[in-house]
């Protein structure tokens, strides 16, 4: 029963992070289509997610970059879609920074810790599940998992030359043929010369997450059981990502049909790159 609580918790916050995550991307494309005259000057050749699908590269293709890499897409928990540019080792460290330390991450940092400390772990200490303070401990580990995680994917790209974008799916895939092509996706990505690889840097970045509450969390939840549930909760959010990535351009026109006010801050998303 402990356990079974405990997983409708952590689908509960995946299923959130999914929502919010896909609601930004969509209004995003929204709004994106409505500047894209005056991006056309400082992002040359930038495709577009149907472009991205129309080009997605075959068995051993490797992808022809352009003149400027446009590096930046759908953010926060979403990667950012992938595009004909290949990116610099710069292009990756700016993807990093700002999914670990912009914005996003320390929104939803704070949505999970609430839904969390609102019904914590049976046998949690009174200092984890009561006031403030809790908040804090809790909103910190959170933070520190995913910031583990993030860095120990960085790494991993950089090493492996893993590409940290997501190709989405071939635009004659039916539903079932896209949910499967980002959960595969999950576990065989592409390395920088568009070349399908072992996703080092999705287990390396899970097991980093998973592992470092090791070092702080409570007695009884600093085990290697428990580290590697939470590995493998975090390695779940990696394909929720993807799958969110898959379908939030469909969520496009429902957000202009609907007349859903804008809900995404123009500092969620980092600047494109400038270029002479």
């Amino acid at each position: 029963m402990r356990e079974s609580r405990k997983r409708l918790k952590t689908n509960f916050i995946l299923v959130a992070f999914l929502i919010l995550s896909t609601s930004a991307v969509a209004q995003q494309i929204t709004d994106s289509r409505s500047t894209e005259a005056s991006l056309a000057s400082t992002l040359p050749d930038a495709p577009s997610f149907q472009g991205v699908q129309n080009t997605a590269p075959q068995k051993g293709e490797a992808q022809s970059p352009p003149n400027a890499p446009d590096t930046m897409g759908p953010m926060g928990p979403v990667p950012p879609p992938m595009t004909n540019a290949r990116l610099t080792l710069d292009d990756k460290f700016r993807i990093y920074t700002h999914q670990t330390f912009g914005p996003p991450a320390f929104v939803f940092s704070a949505i999970g810790a609430s839904i969390r400390l609102s019904k914590p772990p049976n046998n949690y200490p009174n200092e984890w599940t009561d006031g403030g303070g809790a908040f804090g401990r809790i909103y910190g580990s959170t933070l520190a998992t995913q910031t583990s995680k993030r860095t120990g994917q960085f790494f991993t790209e950089a090493v492996l030359h893993e590409d940290p974008r997501y190709l989405p799916a071939r635009p004659d895939s039916n539903v079932g043929g896209r949910v499967f092509h980002a959960i595969s996706y999950t576990f065989v990505d592409r390395t920088d010369s568009g070349a399908r690889t072992i996703a080092f840097s999705n287990f390396a970045g899970a097991a980093s997450g998973g592992f470092v509450g090791m070092a702080y969390l409570p007695d009884g939840f600093n085990d290697p059981t428990h580290a590697g549930q939470r590995a493998l909760s975090e390695f779940m959010m990696i394909g929720i990502a993807n799958i969110a990535g898959e379908f939030a351009p469909e969520l496009a026109p429902i957000v202009r049909k609907l007349h859903i006010p804008k809900i995404v801050p123009a500092w969620w998303v980092p600047e494109h790159p400038q270029h002479p």
